[in-house]
């Protein structure tokens, strides 16, 4: 979907789009039976509630080390944090970009397997045929007579002439 710069998405308000896309996540979370994939769908609402619970646990942690002194608070706050946070992030986007790509698989090995049950439908069709019309039969691996064993059988084919 491409957004104008109205803010409308495919012609209807975001508002809409967003509604929509809420309502499809909905119906597919109760799906008891698994068979819609909704996790690409919530991706995106994953992704930044994770980042939220590593930012939350940073500033948590930060509050702890600021209780036990004002320096070692500094310094967690200015130095560890941002590595803690940058690296927590880097680790949940990873994680949930794998786990997107097993979906993106699964989805298109459905899709491979609904044109292999296509394909084998149509090629028995065509050996049902081929079993009624009579085919030449084509010997690929003819067996080569040595050099040596053609130039005697030359010889005397010449030789019977005579």
């Amino acid at each position: 979907m491409k957004a104008d710069p109205q803010g409308s998405t495919d012609g209807m308000p975001a508002w809409a789009a967003a509604r929509a896309e809420l309502s499809e996540v909905l119906v597919g979370l109760t799906d008891l039976q698994l068979r819609t994939i909704v996790t690409t769908r919530m991706a995106p609402a994953i992704y930044l509630l994770c980042v939220a619970g590593v930012a939350a646990i940073n500033i948590y942690l930060s509050v702890l080390v600021f209780g036990y002194s004002l320096t070692l608070g500094l310094a967690w706050t200015l130095l560890i944090m941002p590595v803690l946070f940058v690296s927590g992030v880097v680790v949940v986007r990873v994680a949930l970009e794998v786990i997107l790509s097993i979906f993106r698989i699964l989805v298109n090995l459905e899709t491979l397997m609904g044109h292999v049950v296509t394909l084998k439908g149509q090629t028995e069709t065509i050996v049902d045929r081929t079993e009624i019309i009579e085919l030449p039969r084509i010997q690929f691996w003819k067996p080569r007579r040595s050099r040596k064993n053609q130039d005697q059988d030359d010889g005397q084919s010449d030789a019977d002439a005579r």
